[in-house]
């Protein structure tokens, strides 16, 4: 299938066009697909569904549910051409990763293998509960970000640089969770620092929770 530097490439592939743009609706589809194949040897995903081809099948309707989450309640950022987008919660919303779980997995149940779910439940409920250990009052929080892995190697900054730039003038943390120890310098160039982490329960993956205070403009 696809080789096991694709979940790093993904975050540190090239943009060649031009800056992050607020995502239409009509691209949803396409921005899912993208984010499944970027993500496809992510290890919460190899976790979440073992078996290669079902994991291809199912990681687009996943996204999918993530991408209109983020619509709802915070922010989608893609490319110009939607070969890569970041998804974000906003710091006014409620929604949380088990919550996101309970309200809208149901519709993946007849998809799913129960084993799945109940794996991806698992990730769900530990990331929420270092999350809430780790961060208190409004802030954004990072659930992806990605571009097409064919994409040259680079710096993806631009995805993640609109609400990076609005956090610092709204005086607002950034956080997020990667399970990819390649990915902590790339977070690191951004501002972002490790405050935690962990590991899934029941023969899960560590992972790294990371945040970064809003910075003054004459710092960065």
């Amino acid at each position: 299938m696809r080789g096991e530097k694709s979940c790093s490439v993904a975050i540190e592939a090239g943009i060649a066009t031009g800056p992050a743009i607020p995502m239409e609706p009509t691209q949803t589809d396409g921005l899912a697909s993208v984010l499944s194949r970027a993500h496809y040897d992510a290890p919460q995903f190899r976790y979440m569904i073992p078996d290669e081809r079902a994991r291809l099948r199912l990681l687009p309707a996943l996204f999918s549910i993530a991408i209109r989450a983020c619509q709802v309640h915070g922010e989608v950022q893609t490319t110009h051409k939607g070969d890569g987008g970041a998804l974000w919660i906003g710091p006014r919303a409620q929604l949380t990763i088990g919550h996101l779980m309970r309200t809208e997995f149901p519709s993946l149940r007849f998809q799913w293998e129960w084993a799945s779910l109940r794996r991806c439940i698992n990730i769900g409920l530990q990331l929420d509960k270092v999350h809430e250990r780790l961060i208190k009052g409004p802030h954004w929080r990072l659930l992806a970000v990605a571009l097409e892995p064919s994409k040259p190697k680079k710096n993806a900054g631009e995805l993640l640089e609109p609400v990076l730039s609005r956090a610092d003038s709204d005086s607002l943390p950034c956080y997020v969770e990667t399970f990819h120890e390649g990915d902590l310098a790339f977070y690191k160039r951004h501002g972002f620092r490790i405050g935690g982490g962990g590991n899934i329960p029941r023969g899960g993956p560590d992972f790294w929770a990371m945040i970064r205070a809003p910075q003054a403009a004459s710092l960065k």
